[in-house]
């Protein structure tokens, strides 16, 4: 996979990235030997189905031919505050836009990776309320609803690669019907007929995209359904799609909403925050204090990578929250403070046998670890004490399960501990133990 950075201006005036990751088949020089997809999630930062429909599809699916370009999240600092826009619905911004926008940069982006001459068809995910029906039958079925079905803006983009987008939707829609969970969540088609007088639709990404004579559709899931079956129709809307498109496929999964909901709560998924060592998603405990991040530094700004690509960090007040979507994972009380990255690496006795471990790693521990003494290094094992001082130097001694007080754990299993080590007034990095 490859990952395309697009800075833009966000929240609170710093730079965002919305990332675009290219799925591109082993051999790439069968990308050109079908049709190239955009396949965009998360405008809307209330909308869970549709960005975790897209993380999965990165994580869990290869493509065979042709190319299909994703951006998970569209508006990330919306996911990050679960909120559907912070500036406003993103949705309603593809028309005229004063450029004075806080999402004004935002948009543009958008528009370019939409308008470029590679992209071929668009598919945009959303989550809606109720079941559309194209007739009223109570307050939860009817015209007026949006969840579960397929929607095209007219029947047909002249000068577009695939022109006829009535007849791919009516084909992806039977593929989702295939597979219905039950009969209450049929899809059904929608045909906005936006040019002919829907305002605000003309103003929505798919209106501009046909305009750019793409082949644009959008899937709606319903807000009436667990995430599990939401994120199980998005995929299947995704994958009818590029049968459509004739763009080959495979994954990793038996697709349902059991095996969806076991992926979207994978305990092998793990978040690295800065140079630190990378840390489980699940699982950790609600709060973790003291925790050390870089200073002079805006939240945003501080690197993060991990498994997944929804996962980001948002301040809340004092503290910084650790987000998987829409998901708190952990709360951090931060210890802001300078990073000084000279230290590499730290001599380390592990289970009686010496080894030199990188700085950021997790190393496994059975028995006990001993730390050897660094010059102008101080160690600081979280959960360990051996004395009374503010700032304990915890090198030097044969360290054991047993001595921790599992209160200061970074997992709820009491089985992960931070040790932490510092040079004069600045941060010089951490380890972490996990005993087994």
């Amino acid at each position: 996979m490859k990952k395309i950075w697009l800075l833009v201006w966000g929240l609170y005036s710093f730079l965002h990235a919305i990332e675009t990751i290219e799925k591109v088949p082993t051999n790439v020089e069968d990308k050109d030997k079908a049709p190239h997809l955009l396949l965009l999630a998360g405008i809307q930062g209330d909308e869970p189905g549709g960005f975790n429909a897209a993380n999965l599809f990165l994580m869990h699916y290869s493509v065979l031919k042709g190319l299909v370009e994703v951006v998970p999240v569209l508006n990330k600092p919306s996911m990050l505050r679960n909120h559907r826009g912070l500036y406003g619905d993103m949705n309603r911004k593809f028309a005229a836009l004063d450029k004075n926008d806080p999402e004004y940069p935002t948009i543009q982006e958008i528009k370019s990776l939409i308008a470029k001459p590679t992209i071929d068809a668009v598919l945009h995910l959303h989550d809606g309320g109720g079941y559309y029906r194209p007739i009223y039958v109570d307050a939860m079925l009817n015209p007026k609803r949006w969840g579960n079905c397929f929607i095209i803006d007219q029947d047909e983009v002249k000068g577009a690669k695939f022109p006829n987008l009535l007849a791919f939707a009516n084909n992806t829609i039977e593929s989702i019907n295939a597979h219905l969970l039950h009969p209450i969540e049929e899809y059904h088609l929608k045909n906005t007929h936006t040019a002919q007088g829907d305002t605000e639709m003309q103003k929505a990404l798919t209106f501009y995209a046909i305009n750019q004579k793409k082949s644009a559709f959008a899937n709606e899931a319903s807000k009436e359904l667990p995430l599990a079956s939401r994120v199980f129709y998005h995929l299947q809307a995704i994958e009818g799609l590029l049968n459509q498109l004739n763009i080959p496929f495979k994954r990793d999964f038996e697709l349902n909403p059991n095996s969806v909901h076991a992926l979207i709560n994978d305990k092998s998924l793990w978040a690295k925050i800065s140079s630190l060592p990378k840390m489980p998603l699940f699982n950790l405990r609600p709060k973790l204090n003291h925790f050390p991040l870089p200073h002079n530094t805006k939240i945003p700004q501080i690197p993060i990578e991990s498994n997944a690509y929804i996962v980001g960090l948002v301040k809340n007040k004092q503290e910084v929250f650790l987000k998987y979507g829409n998901k708190l994972m952990t709360r951090l009380s931060p210890f802001y403070i300078e990073f000084d990255p000279s230290l590499e690496e730290v001599k380390m006795q592990i289970d009686n046998k010496d080894q030199m471990v990188k700085i950021g790693s997790v190393v496994e521990v059975k028995e006990s670890f001993y730390i050897h003494a660094m010059d102008n290094i101080r160690t600081n094992v979280i959960g360990f004490s051996i004395s009374n001082e503010s700032k304990p130097n915890e090198a030097g001694y044969t360290i054991k399960f047993k001595d921790f007080q599992k209160r200061f754990s970074l997992d709820k299993q009491e089985r992960i501990y931070r040790i932490e080590f510092y040079k004069n007034n600045a941060f010089s990095g951490m380890i972490l133990v996990k005993f087994v």
